[in-house]
């Protein structure tokens, strides 16, 4: 019987590996990662590469020095080279735990990635991960822009990071680890209602699910691929107009009136790919405002937040990071 999950690893594996740098893995002996950890070491047989792991111990639970310990041992059995970074309580503030948590193993893994050259970094994130998070992105009203969720390849804080498991689901990570007779830690705080993510698993999901009738994480994961495949579609279209922007000291502008007619989502996602390349974020009204200025030729519309200053005139847009500049026009 053929390893289906295997399979698709190693299929992964063969778009992807550079043959430069190690894979470094972030492990944490719960069920995603141990299968990654273990399916990884089955493609050695495959592919040649090196693998290093990275492990955090956020000191939130009694046990968790203790699992340390026996993931050191764990990667001395299997000859793997591991890096472990313990934290306790004044490496974190008041606030968001979770965000505090993921900031702090993000920076961990970034300082290794960048000493040993690393190719990628590896995660364990499965398909209920990514129905949470876009999940999670509808109720605080994202646009169908950003709910693509997470990506299988990426860049992250100057990191190539890769997400091998994002369309398997748990149940299938739980059934081969069963098959396979490995052992896994179970973090009781991933499903703590004391953080959202352990509420969205434990409580709103399963009502939802309950409620429909159905099981909805692959629902909210198509949603994500077709998230994705309109961001592709519109960058496509518009990779003429933003080759277009001109850019200066502390400003960018565009003439689009030789492009007109343009229709207005089009517009909308052009200029929500121009700011993400400026590093600014502007709310839905003002950007739908500009949107419409822009293709009904409006003159002499200015809009305005603490994200810079849209200046717009008959098919021209000029952005200002600051609002103290001349205008273009």
């Amino acid at each position: 019987m053929k390893d289906l999950l295997l399979l698709s690893i190693k299929n992964f594996l063969s778009s992807k590996l550079e043959g430069r740098g190690p894979l470094l893995l972030g492990y944490s002996g719960g069920p995603d990662s141990k299968a990654l950890l273990y399916l990884l070491l089955e493609c050695r047989r495959f592919y040649s590469f090196d693998l290093v792991l990275a492990h955090i111990d956020h000191g939130w639970r009694d046990e968790s020095k203790r699992e340390a310990d026996e993931i050191q041992r764990e990667a001395e059995k299997l000859k793997i080279q591991i890096f472990i970074h313990h934290l306790n309580s004044k490496d974190f503030t008041e606030g968001n735990l979770e965000e505090q948590g993921r900031n702090q193993r993000l920076k961990f893994f970034l300082e290794i990635y960048h000493r040993l050259n690393c190719q990628a970094l590896l995660l364990g994130h499965h398909a209920d991960d990514q129905a949470e998070v876009v999940l999670k992105r509808v109720f605080e009203g994202t646009s169908l822009y950003h709910l693509k969720g997470l990506e299988e390849d990426s860049e992250l804080m100057n990191m190539r990071l890769w997400r091998p498991l994002l369309c398997v689901p748990k149940k299938q990570v739980i059934q081969w680890l069963s098959q396979k007779g490995l052992n896994y830690f179970l973090d009781p705080t991933n499903s703590s209602l004391q953080f959202l993510r352990g509420k969205m698993r434990e409580e709103m999901i399963p009502l939802l699910q309950t409620s429909f009738g159905k099981e909805i994480s692959s629902n909210l994961c198509r949603l994500a691929e077709e998230s994705r495949d309109i961001r592709a579609y519109f960058s496509q279209i518009n990779r003429e107009l933003l080759d277009k922007i001109q850019n200066e000291e502390g400003s960018s502008s565009i003439d689009l009136k030789p492009f007109f007619p343009l229709p207005l989502l089009q517009i909308k996602y052009f200029l929500i790919e121009w700011m993400r390349r400026e590093g600014a974020v502007f709310s839905r009204q003002i950007l739908t405002g500009v949107a419409i200025a822009l293709a009904d030729q409006l003159s002499n519309r200015k809009f305005q937040s603490n994200q810079g200053l849209f200046m717009i005139d008959k098919g021209i847009v000029c952005f200002y990071k600051s609002a103290k500049q001349t205008p273009c026009f």
